[in-house]
């Protein structure tokens, strides 16, 4: 659960290469996990929360501290030269050409069909292990629906669908739990469920292809006398 920023060569247990400033030392700084917490929205827009992340300097040309608040100070200053990180603070590194954002990304996974006493195990290990939150009910703070291939659709999916969240099989939360670190989230392209609707196979892709393929269209929701009765009054 640690961070390990080089310049040029890729080596093991290295998250993020910098390699366009001469002021990056070979083993530059380490961004150091204690623990994987998740935080709801009102702990995260607290100023008073802890991450219990921290940042320790490695380097020779230092490594820098931007606050919110606009105060910036030296890692190596602090004891053990390790500072506590917070989200949104700026990390710059050697001249200060080489400069990260920390982010808290909240994730909070819908098991869908699943209830707590039957929830297995190795996913809520797999969860825990990223820092994610979980629900066995839709909830509009919930970010992906994980699914096994073949579930029936639902109402609580369709929720999801709606709320043009992401669909994704369990799987996809295997591989983002492979990897304590990333710079990226994995795409879920591949991890693309088919549900089945009244028998029949149902993919259910992407947000962001799903809104193209009704756009320019208007859709009412009401009984079919209503729509019926809207349809006659237009024509």
């Amino acid at each position: 659960m640690v961070w390990g920023l080089f310049p040029v060569d890729s080596l093991p247990g290295c998250d993020v290469i910098v390699n366009t400033d001469k002021g990056v030392s070979r083993v530059h700084a380490e961004v150091v996990i204690d623990s994987m917490t998740w935080l709801d929205p009102l702990q995260r827009r607290s100023t008073s929360f802890s991450t219990n992340v921290r940042i320790k300097d490695c380097s020779k040309y230092g490594t820098f501290l931007n606050k919110k608040s606009g105060s910036k100070t030296k890692v190596g200053e602090y004891p053990n030269k390790e500072a506590p990180v917070k989200d949104e603070d700026l990390i710059s590194f050697g001249t200060g050409n080489a400069t990260y954002r920390f982010c808290f990304v909240p994730i909070v996974f819908f098991v869908y069909g699943s209830k707590a006493n039957c929830m297995e195990c190795s996913l809520q290990e797999d969860v825990s292990s990223i820092g994610a939150g979980i629900t066995h009910s839709w909830k509009e703070e919930c970010t992906h629906m994980l699914v096994d291939e073949s579930m029936p659709v639902k109402e609580d999916l369709l929720d999801a669908i709606v709320a043009q969240k992401p669909v994704v099989l369990k799987s996809w939360l295997k591989v983002i739990a492979e990897k304590k670190i990333r710079t990226e989230i994995p795409g879920c392209d591949i991890y693309v469920p088919t549900l089945t609707l009244e028998g029949l196979p149902v993919k259910i892709v992407d947000p962001k292809l799903r809104e193209s393929c009704v756009a320019g269209y208007t859709f009412v929701l009401g009984s079919l006398e209503l729509v019926e009765l809207l349809h006659s009054s237009v024509s």
